[in-house]
């Protein structure tokens, strides 16, 4: 084969590597190294890019309907800018979770052991704003593993004041739809930051 056809061939490919670099995309996707390649659709829109990324993960729905405020960003969508949006949106849920915590505190006719488990949550909710809010600041430095750490631990925030609801044998959890939804802003979050260069 000649050289100067040899390098035709691999033009297409160099190319893509080049676009997949530029976009901060980790070609490996959010599924692992198996998975097919996440690219950015050419002349992809925002509302495009938020459909493309969401199709990745397990919990689509959640990640349209919790994206659709993203504004256009003309011809240059970012994955960096939605994975900050999700960051943002999960925030925004635990801080709205946190008020509706203090309001069942306000419950004198809650038992003893119902306000002790709210009191855990609002503890645990104030310390998932923190982490996520240090997310945030993490994934605008481009420190992925940071965020990646800190988000898992605002899961893990959410998981303790379900356990402490579990303890109690006083009927379901008041917070348990909360807690789930909140865990899957966060799981949404990090499929997100996987699709950016580690």
């Amino acid at each position: 084969m000649k050289m100067s056809s040899l390098f035709a061939s691999l033009l297409p490919l160099a190319l893509c590597l080049a676009l997949l670099g530029h976009s901060g995309v980790d070609a490996r996707g959010a599924r692992g190294a198996h998975a097919a390649p996440f690219v950015i659709p050419a002349n992809a829109s925002t509302a495009d890019l938020v459909a493309a990324v969401c199709g990745t993960l397990n919990r689509k729905d959640l990640c349209l309907s919790s994206l659709q405020s993203v504004p256009d960003v003309g011809s240059a969508p970012d994955v960096g800018v939605l994975a900050i949006t999700a960051l943002k949106v999960a925030t925004s849920n635990a801080s709205d979770t946190s008020a509706v915590i203090q309001g069942l505190l306000n419950d004198t006719t809650l038992a003893p052991t119902v306000q002790q488990a709210l009191s855990d949550c609002a503890d645990h909710y104030l310390d998932a704003v923190e982490q996520l809010d240090d997310s945030v600041a993490a994934l605008t430095a481009r420190a992925y593993t940071d965020v990646r750490k800190w988000v898992k631990i605002a899961i893990a925030d959410a998981d303790g004041c379900e356990a402490g609801f579990q303890q109690l044998a006083t009927g379901p959890n008041i917070l348990s739809h909360r807690n789930l939804i909140f865990r899957q802003l966060c799981n949404n979050a990090l499929g997100i930051v996987k699709l950016l260069k580690a």
